[in-house]
């Protein structure tokens, strides 16, 4: 049974309200005044408060702004009621997250039209909630095994043979396993954050408020950060000489944590993917109101079916395992950029290499 619980300081409005909603076959309990009403809600988390604004002890602005800033009760439906119709009123409420707002005097259609309507918002959103962590719970079950037995398998052998031919092994030996077990290690961190991400992402794909946050971050020289880590990954892969940089100074609508990332796993495939010697291309201009970035290598390349398996955006295990090896990293760069508004595009022919271009919107 849906749960409601009222805040109401006027004896006659809050009885109205407990006959009406029981009536309807709502489970409805009460508190006088907004001090009690909020330790009530804490107590017993209802599925949706209905609350005056003007009260003694809390106004409904006080318990609202208290019960937005505990995890346990952020996501509870809040209706106000008030004998109050001014606009600054209601901005104060919305600001501070309220649901929905009911003036006095209202009519019992008016009520129950507002509380269904906000319980099956948060129905829906819980559905939605439900079917992201279901996908998140397969991919990982299935996925991430798989993937984390390749580094471990070679830091579990090289550490086995240290410790089983101690007195065998010379310094080079132990100096060129210790290197092998280091990288896997590397490789082992990368698909833990990676993995880390791909589920953030997910989660917040998965909730409208908090993807309008995501998409409200602003940069203020995505130059710097692109021209770091360009630099960065070509003296990483001893490519310096390689790396040709044409970038334009410009804000962009997007963290400086996610561009970053994005920068990383792109760039990082285009030296990966490519022999000493040839060029890799970033470039970056601002054009129709978004940030252009273009990222060329002169590698492998990839076939017209692995590009559209990435366009299609198919089955996670599927876009891990198939790609000639651009892993998770390029999957959640994809979807970083997906989630901000942005277009993807990759250009690529086997043995010419690959062009990848994004876009960031204002």
């Amino acid at each position: 049974m849906t749960r409601i619980h009222i805040i109401e300081d006027d004896d006659l409005m809050r009885d109205t309200l407990l006959a009406t909603l029981k009536t309807e076959g709502y489970q409805v309990s009460e508190s006088a005044n907004g001090k009690l009403g909020l330790s009530a809600v804490r107590q017993q988390l209802p599925d949706l408060v209905v609350c005056d604004i003007v009260m003694p002890e809390l106004s409904g602005f006080d318990v609202l702004r208290e019960l937005r800033m505990d995890p346990a009760t952020v996501d509870i439906p809040f209706i106000f009621l008030t004998g109050r119709a001014e606009r600054e009123d209601r901005r104060t409420g919305m600001n501070l997250g309220a649901n929905d707002y009911l003036t006095k005097p209202f009519s019992e259609s008016e009520l129950l039209a507002a509380i269904q309507s906000r319980l099956g918002q948060r129905a829906r959103e819980q559905a939605k909630q439900e079917t992201t962590i279901t996908k998140l719970r397969k991919n990982i079950v299935y996925a991430l095994p798989h993937e984390l037995r390749t580094p471990l398998t070679a830091i579990m052998g090289y550490s086995r043979l240290m410790r089983d031919n101690t007195a065998k092994l010379t310094d080079d030996d132990v100096m060129a396993m210790s290197a092998d077990i280091y990288k896997a290690g590397e490789r082992l961190h990368e698909l833990v954050e990676n993995y880390l991400v791909y589920a953030q992402l997910e989660l917040i794909a998965a909730d409208e408020e908090d993807l309008t946050k995501l998409r409200n971050n602003v940069l203020r020289d995505a130059e710097e950060v692109i021209g770091t880590v360009a630099r960065e990954r070509a003296q990483h892969h001893g490519r310096a000489a390689d790396l040709a940089l044409d970038l334009t100074s410009s804000a962009v609508r997007m963290s400086e944590q996610n561009l970053t990332k994005i920068a990383e796993e792109l760039i990082d495939n285009a030296f990966k993917f490519s022999e000493p010697g040839t060029r890799v291309l970033v470039k970056t201009s601002r054009k129709d109101k978004s940030y252009n970035v273009f990222i060329r290598d002169h590698g492998r390349g990839m076939t017209s079916e692995q590009i559209s398996t990435i366009g299609a955006y198919m089955q996670f295990d599927r876009a891990l395992h198939e790609q000639q090896g651009v892993g998770l990293g390029f999957f959640v760069s994809k979807r970083i950029i997906e989630l901000h508004g942005g277009d993807f595009e990759v250009r690529s022919q086997p043995g010419n290499g690959t062009g990848i271009f994004f876009s960031i919107p204002d």
